[in-house]
């Protein structure tokens, strides 16, 4: 009777806690990588893809009272083969980072790997799709590719870990829900 009783009242617990717990902000991040594009542009072989999903309503809010905020992309590109003899070509992480700046009245974007790196918006909806596209990038010089070699490339995106002064911590307590990490993308290439 009281093993009935107490298994009875861990699933009352349990119900009642799903029921009170928000659950999309618990939940883990579904973001993803998507579109992954290679292309060639003058001698180098380029990399497009996009990052979908990974903005939360906590996230904009936080960014908007100032909070920066910074997606890092690791890219490996290797040659395909005997898992101890696979030589790495690529090995570089991409970041891209938002932050409002108030003297400026605008969202200052930090994109490393783009021509035009810093860009300003009064908008954090273009903030949001500059931060989360990567168009054209070269990845690596063609030359340094053999034309019968099969290569996978790889690409994964987390968000930073924010660090933010102990008075923000008390009113972003939700900034530890909005971590995140996608799962790795692959790709084979062949020349």
């Amino acid at each position: 009777m009281i093993r009935v009783a107490s298994s009875a009242l861990v699933w009352c617990a349990v119900a009642l806690s799903a029921a009170l717990l928000p659950g999309d902000s618990f939940a883990k991040n579904r973001a993803l990588i998507t579109d992954i594009r290679t292309g060639m542009a003058d001698g180098n072989l380029t990399l497009s893809f996009s990052l979908q999903d990974w903005f939360t309503p906590e996230m904009e809010e936080a960014i908007r009272s100032g909070v920066a905020t910074s997606v890092h992309i690791r890219i490996i590109l290797e040659q395909e083969g005997f898992v101890p003899f696979k030589p790495k070509i690529v090995n570089k992480t991409l970041e891209h980072s938002v932050k409002y700046d108030r003297l400026r009245d605008a969202y200052r974007v930090d994109l490393s790997g783009s021509p035009d790196r810093v860009r300003f918006t009064k908008q954090l909806e273009e903030a949001q799709e500059w931060m989360s596209r990567v168009e054209g990038m070269p990845l690596v010089p063609l030359r340094r590719l053999k034309s019968d070699h099969s290569y996978l490339l790889r690409l994964k995106a987390e968000l930073s870990k924010i660090q933010l002064p102990p008075f923000f911590r008390y009113v972003f307590f939700f900034v530890t829900l909005w971590d995140f990490e996608t799962d790795w993308q692959k790709t084979r290439i062949t020349l």
